[in-house]
């Protein structure tokens, strides 16, 4: 997975919510106490309407050009798709916001070079634009350029504040073994297979003759299954058999046939890594948000009507966007 599509994922999965009802840490004001475009506030860091406009019709138009008009006759689960897109526009917004807030928190700044492709990247797309969705949007160059700026301001502190975190995870929490298995539902049956085995006869086939286990052979990770069954895999040489033990499903006998796949534990490590790093993250994340007021002003949301902008066309701002700041 890229780099950036793993912040869009952390970031919004941290921000989940914040645009409607609040989230964990988060106290949200429904409010007419902002400015008369100003859409929501996180902190000291601002939305305006024409920033959502921008983001909701270059989305809308993305959805059009795939799936034709008549895809917004369509019911979303309950709700309509542009209720839907509505949605996920605030919290895609309040994904960047929040970030911008947070790489302010922990003084991460943009460089003279990328504030300049920043503004490069906003003469490119306002040169697109027509001077009726120009109007429509309420947008100009410079405010493009400001919101170029908060996009790449924000996946630059995703990036840093993960490279921060420090991770070490050994070779055995990430290793990955390869066993096989007998489950019966009934000890006895269960012990007269283990007498079986210790005089000499297949595993794989006692297996499956009396094996009621989906799989013979499998391939786990540490927390892929119940605490007992892990205990006694992980304990296991190479080519031994385990004892008969009782777990959930029935009566188990396993037997390993590889006590490290190196391949697949290289890229459980990876994994972990990256679960860890996003934990810290989040961490970060919440430490700030923790005291942090955010007001929206949803009416002001709500009265914007896609029908209004029938005449905009515009679909390329984050496509331009990725022109100037490929992903890694």
């Amino acid at each position: 997975m890229k780099k950036k599509n793993r912040y869009a994922a952390a970031v919004l999965a941290a921000v989940t919510g914040i645009s409607l009802a609040g989230c964990g840490n988060t106290r949200i004001v429904l409010t007419t106490g902002l400015g008369a475009d100003e859409l929501f506030r996180i902190g000291k860091v601002s939305c305006k309407l024409p920033e959502a406009l921008v983001y909701l019709n270059n989305q809308k138009n993305q959805y059009e050009n795939i799936y034709g008009v008549e895809v917004w006759d369509h019911d979303f689960g309950g709700i309509t798709l542009e209720e839907y897109l509505k949605n996920q526009v605030i919290s895609q917004l309040a994904q960047v916001k929040s970030m911008v807030l947070l790489a302010e928190e922990q003084e991460i700044a943009l460089s003279d070079e990328e504030t300049a492709l920043a503004e490069q990247a906003a003469a490119d797309y306002y040169a697109t634009l027509s001077e009726e969705e120009i109007s429509l949007l309420k947008m100009d160059q410079e405010e493009l350029a400001g919101m170029y700026e908060d996009y790449c301001l924000s996946e630059k502190a995703y990036d840093q504040i993960m490279e921060a975190v420090s991770v070490e995870i050994s070779d055995d929490e990430a290793r990955i073994i390869q066993i096989q298995q007998i489950l019966v539902p009934e000890e006895r049956l269960a012990g007269e297979l283990k007498s079986r085995l210790d005089q000499g006869e297949d595993f794989e086939s006692l297996a499956a003759n009396y094996s009621r286990a989906p799989q013979t052979t499998i391939s786990i990770a540490r927390g892929d299954m119940d605490e007992t069954y892990e205990e006694v895999a992980f304990n296991l040489d190479n080519g031994e058999i385990s004892d008969v033990f009782a777990d959930d499903d029935g009566y188990y006998i396993l037997k390993c046939l590889n006590t490290y796949m190196e391949d697949e534990s290289e890229a459980n490590k990876a994994r972990l890594e990256q679960v860890r790093k996003e934990e810290g993250f989040r961490e970060a994340y919440d430490t700030l948000m923790a005291d942090t007021l955010s007001e929206y002003q949803e009416r002001l949301w709500e009265r914007v009507d896609l029908a209004d902008y029938e005449t905009v066309k515009t679909d390329s701002f984050f496509e331009v966007y990725r022109n100037y700041f490929p992903e890694e």
